[in-house]
């Protein structure tokens, strides 16, 4: 199974250089670890782009991300929030690409922060469910993709 995790890059890079910032590394390489013990495939342009270091220009990034989308089996999103300067462009044009290729898209919703009518009504488009976090980038919201994945594992299953 391949799950394309779709996230802010740009907004959780240092300012001073295009690299994630050292706090979102553990997160991410939890997650990724966790992935491969499932033995899930995973598409993240953040570890793809080794954090920021080996960054790809727009025509390569845009291809490569579209057909990640394409291939994989769902979408995790998480949108974006004042951590990451706001809903992240990129990860607006991968709703667009799921929602038009009929992808399932689980969309992680921070409590409290303010999301648009569109990005809140993809569930008529494409199958989109919504999981509600308190927090992002923490260990609840790990467990929530990995609770997320564990599930679409016996789904595929036919469990």
């Amino acid at each position: 199974m391949k799950v394309f995790i779709s996230c802010p890059f740009t907004g959780l890079c240092d300012e001073k250089k295009y690299e994630i910032k050292e706090e979102y590394k553990d997160f991410f390489n939890n997650l990724t670890k966790k992935l491969e013990e499932m033995g899930c495939d995973y598409y993240l342009a953040i570890k793809r782009e080794n954090w920021g270091i080996d960054h790809k220009g727009p025509e390569e990034c845009t291809k490569s991300d579209f057909e990640g989308v394409k291939t994989s089996d769902f979408l995790v999103v998480i949108p974006g929030n004042d951590v990451s300067k706001g809903i992240s462009g990129g990860v607006q044009g991968e709703l667009g690409w799921a929602s038009a290729l009929d992808k399932k898209m689980h969309i992680l919703i921070e409590e409290n922060f303010q999301y648009s009518p569109v990005l809140m009504g993809l569930n008529v488009l494409a199958p989109t469910q919504y999981h509600r976090c308190s927090k992002f980038w923490d260990r609840e919201m790990l467990d929530t993709i990995i609770r997320i994945v564990k599930e679409e594992l016996l789904v595929r299953e036919g469990i």
